[in-house]
């Protein structure tokens, strides 16, 4: 269950951004002229794999540098970078406006997109709160009653209007309109309504907007199973409420938070099981697992336990025919050392100074895998 966010707002305007598309060529460079560094793609080698792999843009250090460095990671060790972002509420609220801080993110994100030009871009909206479980909105103005949330008109709005804005401007391959929403239903049921038809609202916009776009919610697992907080029996059930505006189903996975105490506990069809529920499209919208022990916590974690689950996960995920696998933070988020983000600080597959952990042998076999067709 995802407690961080990527704090894509950097300093964008300090930046050059000057750039052309460079291609990628199989096991070639990639990106040699645009703000992010160049990187080099090891030459394909291995069985062929079906789904894309992921890295989220959470950057191990909040600075300039390391959130570009993300992308660059991206396009050098997977297919597909995630960029997940709360909306700048007042920016696209009435009377508001696309505030320099919003344009200049966009011309920086937009310009790495170029430059790695192989890099598809999975974009996800995440309009409430993962500290408090997806309880409530995340980072309304003060000007709105934060119990109102999205049954208040100017969050509707702003909402679709900012759906509106990053299928324009990113026409992304994928877009999540609101992120592991079943916790908000268990949480709190009357938002949870609300957002039921402004995602059917805001579904017709983008597909009007970018037509090539899959566009769909996120699902926590552990939660649907009932195995994270509240206890509840499984809510397969909750995936009718998008049939028809979901165009794939996307699930959030982290065992360690759930019932699991090691790799070894996750049950032999925990993935599996999605199949029966849906038979389009499935991904793996985030996951991780501790390579570590968090202090004054019952979750466990060692280096050799989070590889025996990159191994299981990324098997089963290929033998399963699941489109895609995105592996939260590609390095240890350094900030992420004290509150509820503590139990995060040690899900990289590197440590937050760049040095390997047993798991990023795996991910980088894995990567080194020609597509298949």
């Amino acid at each position: 269950m995802l407690l961080i966010v990527a704090a894509a707002a950097v300093c964008a305007a300090m930046l050059s951004l000057a750039c052309r598309n460079d291609e990628e060529t199989p096991g070639g460079t990639e990106g040699t002229s645009g703000p992010g560094p160049t990187v080099v793609r090891p030459e394909p080698t291995g069985e062929p794999r079906g789904m894309l792999l992921g890295f989220s843009s959470l950057p191990p250090e909040r600075t300039n540098e390391s959130y570009i460095q993300a992308f660059a990671t991206a396009a050098q060790y997977a297919d597909v970078v995630l960029v997940q972002r709360t909306p700048p509420w007042e920016d696209f609220m009435a009377g508001g406006q696309v505030s320099r801080q919003t344009a200049d993110t966009t011309r920086l994100e937009t310009s790495l997109l170029d430059q790695y030009g192989n890099l598809k871009l999975f974009y996800s909206i995440d309009p409430t709160d993962g500290v408090v479980q997806r309880s409530r909105t995340a980072n309304l103005p003060p000007s709105i009653d934060p119990a109102a949330g999205f049954t208040d008109s100017r969050v509707r709005d702003a909402f679709i209007a900012y759906a509106a804005y990053v299928a324009k401007n990113y026409q992304p391959e994928y877009l999540a309109l609101g992120v592991e929403v079943n916790m908000t239903f268990e949480r709190a049921p009357e938002q949870f309504e609300a957002f039921v038809t402004l995602y059917a609202e805001a579904y017709e916009v983008v597909k009007g907007n970018s037509p090539k776009t899959k566009v769909f919610p996120t699902f926590q697992l552990e939660d649907l199973e009932g195995a994270f907080g509240i206890v509840h029996p499984p809510r397969w059930e909750i995936f009718d409420r998008f049939r028809g505006r979901m165009d794939v189903l996307a699930i959030s996975t982290y065992p360690f938070l759930g019932e699991a105490r090691s790799a070894a506990d996750v049950r032999g069809d925990y993935y599996s099981q999605l199949k029966t529920h849906w038979d389009g499209e499935i991904i793996i919208s985030e996951t991780g697992y501790a390579s570590a022990p968090v202090e004054g916590r019952v979750t466990v974690g060692t280096e050799t336990d989070q590889q025996a689950y990159v191994e299981r996960l990324l098997r089963e995920a290929n033998e399963l025919g699941f489109a895609m696998v995105v592996w939260f933070a590609a390095l240890d988020p350094a900030f992420a050392s004290s509150g509820a983000t503590v139990v995060f600080k040690d899900i990289g597959l590197r440590k937050s100074d760049g040095s390997n952990k047993l798991a990023w042998a795996t991910w980088e076999e894995w990567s080194r895998r020609p597509l298949g067709d």
